[in-house]
């Protein structure tokens, strides 16, 4: 049937692939081709300002779709992705092999206190499930499959992509505020030695230093914390201008 189609109708077709549809095509027996028809999904808006935000932040991103090549490149330029970054026609097995390649070749080692590469998936779909599974951390979009939120560590409570900076963002905050309240307490517990050893230490000091301790780490971790200027002002702030620029709330992340 296809091949009775004027070259018109096929150039057409050839275009809307290029562009990133899906063509159909309607049919009656003994007659031929009566229609066409291109479907496509939608960019999200926010897409192209999340990719360039991460890829400032210095994160490798990358696009792994079933799709066919036509509309990978067309959302690849639309979001700003280079097509190097971009690998299409993947089934879930294939997604699933990518990833475990890609955790063979970063650097697993580090702690706390050092850099290491990790491995973040997101996905909405049945398909994305396997590689969710086993990425370092799996992110479920709110209103995709419900097995991809069943396997993956995070589940955004919608689909908005600004939620995931905003993730990724206030993670990199906590492990700041662990590391602050880490080194704040070992260097309290020094000087209490210290002054233990030098003879300068009573009870009642000792209990004063842990409980003023814990006060201050716990006032310290309070800043991530919605809410007013008035507590750890200066990243407050910085919270506070977080949120705004990514226009959500930490009331509706999960």
């Amino acid at each position: 049937m296809y091949e009775g189609l004027s070259v018109d109708d096929k150039a057409r077709a050839n275009q809307w692939n290029e562009e990133g549809g899906t063509v159909g095509f309607v049919g009656v027996k003994d007659v031929g081709i009566v229609g066409m028809f291109c479907v496509a999904d939608g960019i999200r808006p926010e897409a192209r300002n999340v990719v360039t935000s991460l890829v400032n932040d210095e994160v490798k991103v990358m696009m792994l779709t079933g799709d066919g090549n036509g509309a990978a490149k067309a959302v690849a330029q639309a979001v700003g992705l280079p097509l190097e970054c971009v690998q299409s026609r993947l089934t879930p097995d294939a997604k699933l092999r990518y990833v475990i390649s890609e955790l063979g070749l970063s650097k697993r080692t580090g702690g706390l206190w050092s850099k290491k590469e990790l491995l973040l998936f997101v996905g909405d779909g049945v398909n994305d499930a396997p590689a969710l599974s086993v990425a370092d951390i799996g992110v479920a979009m709110g209103e995709g499959a419900a097995l991809a939120m069943e396997i993956s560590d995070v589940t955004l409570m919608d689909s908005k992509l600004d939620k995931l900076l905003f993730s990724i963002k206030i993670g990199t905050k906590v492990i700041m505020t662990v590391q602050e309240n880490i080194a704040f307490s070992v260097a309290a517990k020094l000087v209490v030695i210290a002054l233990t050893f030098g003879g300068k230490m009573t009870l009642l000091g000792a209990i004063a230093s842990d409980v003023g301790v814990m006060l201050l780490v716990s006032i310290n971790g309070m800043k991530l914390l919605p809410g007013g200027p008035r507590l750890c002002c200066g990243k407050r702030r910085q919270y506070v201008q977080v949120l705004d620029q990514h226009k959500t709330s930490a009331g509706e992340l999960v």
